[in-house]
């Protein structure tokens, strides 16, 4: 039997793929800054919102919490967001990998003439230019 492959659309198979990017960005929002501190959004599966933490002693009061806290937590999320969930799954996670921070160089003129050499040396090694 023969596959047909096809190339699909980005977002077609997530349609609610930039909703999740707001919801990630929003998080903050949306849980409040205590809760925010150790959770994050991992992903949206079948309108269920899979919420990570990665201090495995909160999970189980978490889970008892959002029972009570899910309702409004839910209202929030679509009227800001509008994304329509149905319930809340907590599971744990790994904490977010920090991105190393790259010392900007304050001088702005020298950023840009360090830009340019490493440019015009590109073009050297592409033999687009020569020395």
């Amino acid at each position: 039997m023969k596959r047909n492959l096809r190339l699909v659309p980005i977002g077609a198979r997530l349609p609610n793929q930039k909703a999740e990017a707001r919801l990630r960005q929003a998080w903050r929002f949306v849980v409040g800054p205590a809760l925010a501190d150790c959770t994050r959004p991992l992903r949206v599966e079948r309108n269920i919102l899979v919420m990570g933490c990665w201090e495995l002693t909160r999970i189980a009061p978490l889970r008892e919490a959002a029972t009570a806290v899910w309702p409004q937590m839910r209202d929030r999320i679509h009227r800001a967001l509008g994304l329509s969930l149905t319930g809340l799954q907590i599971v744990p996670c790994d904490p977010p990998v920090e991105t190393p921070t790259v010392p900007k160089d304050p001088d702005p003129l020298r950023r840009a003439m360090l830009l340019l050499e490493a440019r015009r040396q590109e073009r050297i090694r592409l033999g687009l230019e020569s020395e």
